[in-house]
């Protein structure tokens, strides 16, 4: 291959004349925009071209430079290109970097590096030094007027721009010449923005700057404004051909949970469809490349149901040497900063919070881990309700225990509105550790003084999530696999009907709350049966108990705990995801009334099951703490999805171990008023209640062996009873008399492991 410099003018002429719509930074208008800003400038154009042999050379891309300064070196940008004619393969990406890399050597022997976009991971590129590249972006098509647009969309995007057309306090108009006279009203909300998500606003002539020389028919600014004038939310959109790209966008605190956002991004859909443009690039969503923009992807995924894959940005190194010192100050600069904010954050949160008062219910090992999750982020001791307690708790120094008579309801309420009047100026963030305390929330929520927080979803949400039936429903709707189910009720006298599945199936409980109660009788919390009789048995105790609930009958998923997931979730109250976690099980409980609670686990990133819980939980309308368990068929691949628990459950400090906090994010939201963004766990992380070496006897999976051993070598190993800040010597005898009983345990329930986990 080889580089051919043209005119600016000849390259557009040719991207027309092979039907190629060209990203608006390849456009001699943005290089005039470029040319603007103090070391930039236009380097050339070029096609890039293949030998034909005999008959000549074809064109297969093309590509436009702007030669950068910065921190005394030069580099050449070339934004969003290559612009292939084609799918390009990964030898005919790697052939045109080495055109690149030989044609700038011989012409320009001061650039270090040039940054493009290339799509396969190649040898001769590096990550980017700055910046955050994307390889996902979401792409709406805007065609067919306004009916067509909102129909293409998923389920919650058509539902949340329906609400946001009934109920949004806002008129949306294109503003692009009212922009153009005076731009500070704009800019006011961009700073708003910036310090609610952490990041610096270019400074207002940028934008000013490209909406003049873009131009009305390159450049438009679209806004929302509430009954008084002001403006609450706008967009700058660039355009490019048939293609606008959602470039910049901001709005207010104030009304972000007004849906206003969603109402503008209709009206600019709508609006760009009539000037013409058939594509609307909503520009980066996240995913395993880019887990950073993941907090992007809840919003804007819901207006199509495609993504679209794209080449992100990688380096080209030119002067190898020179950029390898690069990377080791960039390594260095970001040490030293990570360094001094960490400090400047130790210093700030190793105050206790005065103003915050944890209540948390119940008194097993989740208990503890909520606990712990409190003090981590707040230096505060949380106050704990229940019967009796473990010993991790009974002996920790993060604990205010009170005991209690009962759990009833009525007891609770009173209970905790006695804490909440004796502590006024403190708020009181209830969390229940079981789904009968949360039941009980729900039952009392009304009842609870102002300064009682419940971070708990309406009880309608409640119902429909924890009932298994409503659950499958709602997974149906949305096309997410769920085990084949049907449904037993014991109610009435008469003698169920046989199953209907092929056997083997479990048996569980269709609302946990209602049939918890019955552990203590030794019954259990899922049943596998490979007979008729056995279903019989069971339908036959439970009735003689008392129990006349719905049970749920399913096609056994076989694999052993390996194949189990978790997903661990905050929602805010405006409906949106504000953290978010994921596990693979490697060990599950397998007493009889402890199956299905994880003992080990790894965390995972898994964007494709957080967008399909981010949508469940929309349909099913939830808010507050929650994890929906999953399970991977061994036959398909596939991730199944059992059921929705309304609590964080017991091991949600592996979030807390991969990097986020989820009370820290229900604090933030329930009580300090500013949750928006999407906080996903990804750091690496081995979590685990047991000893590592009878975990190791029940990972079959070499590679997963080798995963657990190297987390272990570098130190990623959390068990939450294992705290640092309480370290009383009778609490941690207490842990590891619970650790030695785990063995014991083991031997007794589980003491080989199987290929279905029973």
């Amino acid at each position: 291959m080889q580089l051919r410099e043209v005119t600016f003018q000849r390259f557009e002429e040719e991207a027309q004349e092979m039907g190629i719509t060209l990203p608006i930074e390849q456009t001699q208008a943005w290089a005039k925009l470029e040319g603007t800003i103090e070391g930039r400038s236009q380097w050339g154009c070029f096609r890039i071209t293949d030998d034909l042999g005999t008959d000549g050379e074809k064109t297969v891309a093309l590509i436009s430079f702007a030669d950068y300064l910065t921190h005394g070196y030069h580099y050449l940008r070339a934004h969003h290109a290559p612009v292939w004619v084609g799918e390009p393969t990964p030898e005919q990406e790697s052939a045109a970097l080495d055109a690149i890399s030989s044609y700038v050597r011989r012409r320009d022997r001061k650039q270090a590096f040039v940054r493009l976009s290339v799509k396969a991971e190649l040898s001769q590129t590096s990550p980017v030094l700055s910046g955050i590249p994307y390889d996902r972006t979401v792409i709406i098509d805007v065609t067919g007027g306004d009916d067509a647009i909102l129909a293409r969309m998923k389920p919650r995007g058509r539902r949340d721009v329906r609400k946001a057309l009934r109920e949004a306090p806002v008129t949306c108009a294109d503003e692009t010449e009212r922009a153009s006279a005076d731009f500070s009203e704009y800019y006011d909300v961009m700073r708003e923005t910036g310090e609610r998500d952490g990041f610096a606003p270019a400074p207002m002539s940028d934008y000013q700057d490209m909406i003049r020389i873009l131009g009305p028919e390159r450049c438009r600014v679209m806004a929302g404004r509430e009954e008084g004038g002001r403006v609450v939310t706008w967009s700058l959109i660039t355009i490019s051909g048939t293609r606008g790209v959602r470039y910049y966008a901001a709005s207010r605190n104030e009304t972000m949970r007004k849906h206003v956002t969603d109402k503008l991004l209709y009206f600019e859909c709508c609006e760009l469809g009539r000037l013409g443009c058939t594509d609307y690039d909503l520009m980066a969503i996240g995913s395993d490349f880019s887990p950073a923009l993941m907090g992007l992807n809840e919003f804007k995924t819901k207006f199509t149901k495609e993504v679209a894959e794209v080449a992100p940005d990688r380096d080209l190194p030119l002067k190898t040497g020179f950029y390898n010192a690069l990377q080791s100050m960039q390594r260095v600069r970001r040490q030293r900063r990570e360094a001094a904010q960490a400090k400047a954050e130790a210093a700030r949160r190793s105050q206790p919070r005065e103003d915050l008062l944890p209540v948390i219910l119940g008194g097993d090992i989740s208990v503890y881990a909520y606990g712990r999750e409190f003090h981590e982020a707040y230096h505060v001791r949380s106050h704990a309700m229940n019967q009796a307690f473990i010993g991790a708790i009974e002996h920790s120094e993060i604990f205010e225990l009170e005991l209690t008579d009962s759990i009833e309801p009525a007891e609770l309420a009173r209970r905790i509105t006695e804490l909440a009047e004796a502590n006024p100026s403190k708020k009181l963030p209830v969390i229940a550790s079981t789904d009968a305390l949360v039941a009980a929330l729900e039952e009392i929520s009304d009842q609870l003084p102002q300064n009682v927080l419940l971070p708990i979803p309406s009880r309608d949400a409640h119902r429909r999530a924890c009932d298994k039936r409503e659950f499958a429903a709602a997974c149906a709707k949305l096309g997410l696999p769920t085990p084949r189910t049907e449904v037993v009720s014991l109610a009435g006298a008469g003698k169920p009907a046989p199953c209907g599945l092929p056997f083997p199936v479990v048996a569980k409980p269709a609302c946990t709350a209602e049939y918890s109660h019955l552990y203590e009788q030794g019954f259990e919390k899922v049943y596998s049966f490979e007979s008729q009789e056995g279903l019989d048995t069971l339908w036959r105790r439970l009735r003689e108990a008392g129990f006349d609930g719905d049970f749920l009958v399913q096609e056994r998923i076989d694999g052993d705990d390996t194949h189990m997931g978790a997903l661990t979730f905050y929602v805010g109250r405006d409906g949106s995801m504000q953290a978010f976690g994921a596990a693979q099980t490697l060990l599950e409980d397998h007493a009889p009334t402890m199956r299905g609670n994880a003992v080990a686990m790894v965390c995972r990133v898994w964007p494709d099951l957080m967008e399909k819980c981010q949508q469940l939980v929309a349909e099913l309308g939830y808010t507050g703490l929650g994890e929906v368990d999953v399970k991977r068929d061994p036959k398909t691949g596939e991730w199944l999805f059992l059921e929705l628990n309304p609590r964080v459950g017991r091991n949600s400090y592996y979030m807390a171990a991969a990097g986020v906090n989820p009370m820290r994010a229900m604090v933030t939201d329930l009580v300090d008023g500013r949750g928006k963004r999407l906080y996903v766990a990804d750091e690496p992380a081995l979590y685990t209640l047991v000893p590592q070496g009878l975990l190791e006897r029940y990972i079959a999976d070499p590679e997963l062996l080798a995963e657990v051993r190297q987390l272990v070598a570098d130190g990623r190993v959390f068990d939450p009873q294992r705290y640092d800040a309480d370290r009383g010597v009778r609490r941690m005898l207490d842990v590891e008399l619970t650790e030695k009983n785990q063995v014991r345990k083991f031997a007794r329930f589980y003491p080989e492991r199987t290929d279905t986990s029973f």
